[in-house]
């Protein structure tokens, strides 16, 4: 374990929600000098402190201390492409949100904020009139147009198809292939369903890794209306049991510190 880096793991995902020094200690009832020498490498946190962090920056206890997931001057970028089934659109309902609501907090979960939108005319002129250029959410909309690269740029997750995917460890799952292992990646669930994901990184790419989620992460493709109508049932048996709100673009900006204000 190198102070270093898990010093610099610590204020990576700190500056990424915004939080300051001072408001990480308060939340760990420590002092700021203790977070400022984490991040100076001159010392670790508490072996009894690393389950609160871990919450606290959202993500796990070996991510921190192995420092993998400080990636400093790079950025991920999304494309969405709105390949719908038969009958399906851009605006079609899972359960209380439009089916691209649900797409597009997948890139603002892991923190994904350069977004490329693509697909039918319809499709994407509907989501312009609803959420134009991103700003209220926090987030860079482009549409019909893929973002140019740059040396900035460390790749591109790619979302092609429609799906749903649900579970404590999912942003976990998403951060380890963003800011871990350098491969490609096409994603399936734990039964081995492609998901329509993949993780593409900015190096030519010879063949993309198929990786499998966890187990414990719900996951499965929407390709016709009873699927939707399973994942729509899912939803509100989650969010009336959970008291979560699956899809809710506002909530997820609030909560990643893009916006000030949810309503």
């Amino acid at each position: 374990m190198e102070a270093l880096k898990v010093g610099r793991s610590i204020a990576f995902l700190r500056k990424r929600y915004r939080m300051t020094q001072r408001a990480l200690a308060d939340c760990l009832h420590i002092s700021d000098k203790a977070v400022s020498k984490w991040e100076r490498g001159l010392a670790i946190p508490d072996v009894s402190l690393l389950g609160k962090l871990s919450v606290l920056l959202d993500t796990d206890i070996e991510s921190i201390l192995e420092g993998n997931i400080a990636s400093f001057d790079v950025r991920w970028d999304g494309v969405l492409e709105m390949n719908y089934p038969q009958g399906i659109s851009a605006s079609t309902l899972l359960y209380d949100k439009p089916a691209v609501y649900m797409q597009l907090a997948y890139f603002m979960l892991v923190g994904i904020t350069d977004i490329s939108i693509l697909g039918q005319d319809s499709d994407v002129e509907w989501v312009k009139a609803q959420l134009a250029d991103g700003g209220s959410l926090g987030i860079s909309l482009r549409y019909g147009e893929e973002r140019e690269s740059d040396e900035h740029i460390a790749g591109t997750m790619r979302i092609r198809e429609l799906s749903f995917l649900y579970g404590k460890d999912l942003t976990k799952s998403f951060r380890r292939i963003l800011y871990g292992a350098p491969q490609s990646y096409t994603l399936e669930n734990y039964q081995g369903a492609a998901l329509g994901i993949q993780f593409d990184r900015a190096q030519p790419i010879h063949k993309r890794t198929t990786l499998k989620l966890e187990r414990g992460i719900l996951a499965f493709p929407i390709a016709s209306h009873q699927e939707l109508h399973t994942a729509s049932s899912l939803i509100h048996l989650i969010q009336e049991s959970m008291n979560e709100h699956i899809g809710s673009l506002s909530e997820i900006a609030y909560h990643r510190g893009l916006i000030r204000d949810s309503k």
